[in-house]
């Protein structure tokens, strides 16, 4: 009997002497595959928070081109509106004042106002020429 145990813990220890490195080795393994899903996991969320960020900003962009483009039509409008008016866009070149025109003096600088617009005498080249301006501060409001 003292042989069967003497035995049996031999055995048990040799065993046991390599259950750890069976243990170790299963770990590692276990170890590396978790590591590996949690990497897949990882970049699979990385890739779909990309793809929310990439829709936002497609988001974004349309909402900033439709704002853009309520913009240009509402500027369009009051364009048309003003030279239904009378009134010319800014910045128009006339080569002669129209009838009915007051000299208007702001600043030391002088200014025609014809009806709705108000112009300013500037040469371009050797001519003499009248390019609508905004309405100089100082100055009666247009009519």
């Amino acid at each position: 009997m003292n042989k069967k145990l003497t035995f049996s813990m031999v055995f048990c220890g040799i065993v046991l002497m390599m259950v750890p490195d069976i243990i170790h080795a299963q770990y590692g393994v276990r170890r590396r595959e978790r590591r590996r899903t949690a990497v897949v996991v990882s970049s699979s969320a990385n890739k779909q928070a990309e793809a929310s960020a990439a829709a936002a900003s497609q988001q974004v962009a349309a909402a900033n081109q439709e704002a853009a483009a309520a913009e240009k039509e509402a500027a369009d409008a009051k364009q048309q509106l003003a030279t239904a008016e009378g009134m010319l866009p800014i910045g128009t070149v006339a080569a002669k004042l129209p009838a009915g025109c007051e000299s208007i003096v702001v600043d030391n600088v002088e200014y025609s106002h014809c009806g709705l617009n108000y112009y300013r005498a500037v040469f371009q080249g050797n001519n003499l020429v009248y390019v609508t301006v905004a309405s100089p501060s100082g100055s009666p409001p247009p009519d």
